[in-house]
């Protein structure tokens, strides 16, 4: 998930960036989006559940950021950095809360279930969705499966999205947005299909904190 917050210097981009290249430089299977769409698809739609540790990196300044993502179907998440800073992004699906610890300060707003804003909600949306909103190209071996979708309408937040799985559960997700700047998300210790609780998907905010409900401004809350 792309947050305004989450950065990376350049030069550990590019390393980012030649991890990526590396793997599609390898002898894998090529196909275009008529043929890579529905083993993506598959992919997806058997992901009731994902939990994970990340680390996240991106091409705006030098800090690696650590923390958990638990993911359910769907368009339910919960992606909480713990390091060097604490943030909570939280959603049960209609409701979104992000949550900054240090600033003491809750934004709450109605989810908007577009994985242009949100490219995490690729891995907990509707799959049978990603033929009409993205062209899909697909590179295989025997362990990993990279697709790179494109949105086939210009959106204001990325111009492309890489989802790596190694075997059938999610490795990485690489962002590219319109400046032509890179977000890594690298996955480890993932495990999918728990049976995760629908609480882990509710937030509260803690006693004190500044809260700003982006739903009352905008009158539909």
């Amino acid at each position: 998930m792309v947050v305004v917050k989450f950065s990376l210097m350049h030069r550990r981009n590019k390393r980012a960036i030649v991890r990526l290249l590396v793997i599609l430089a390898l002898p894998f299977t090529f196909l275009e989006s008529v043929l890579a769409v529905p083993p993506l698809e598959e992919k997806l739609s058997g992901l009731a559940s994902i939990t994970t540790q990340f680390r996240q990196q991106t091409s705006r300044d030098r800090e690696v950021h650590h923390g958990r993502l638990w993911v359910k179907k769907p368009n339910k998440f919960r992606y909480e950095t713990t390091s060097p800073w604490q943030q909570s992004l939280v959603s049960n699906g209609q409701i979104f809360w992000n949550y900054d610890t240090d600033l003491e300060q809750l934004t709450i707003d109605n989810l908007a279930h577009d994985p242009a804003k949100f490219p995490i909600l690729l891995l907990s949306g509707q799959s049978d969705q990603i033929a009409e909103l993205y062209e899909v190209e697909a590179y295989a071996d025997e362990k990993y499966h990279v697709y790179h979708l494109s949105p086939k309408t210009e959106n204001h937040y990325f111009a492309s999205v890489s989802l790596v799985f190694l075997e059938d559960k999610p490795s990485s997700i690489v962002i590219r947005d319109a400046m032509g700047r890179f977000t890594e998300i690298t996955f480890t210790e993932t495990e999918v299909n728990t049976g995760l609780s629908d609480e882990v998907f509710e937030f509260s905010a803690p006693d004190g904190v500044d809260i700003v409900d982006q739903r009352t401004i905008a009158g539909d809350s």
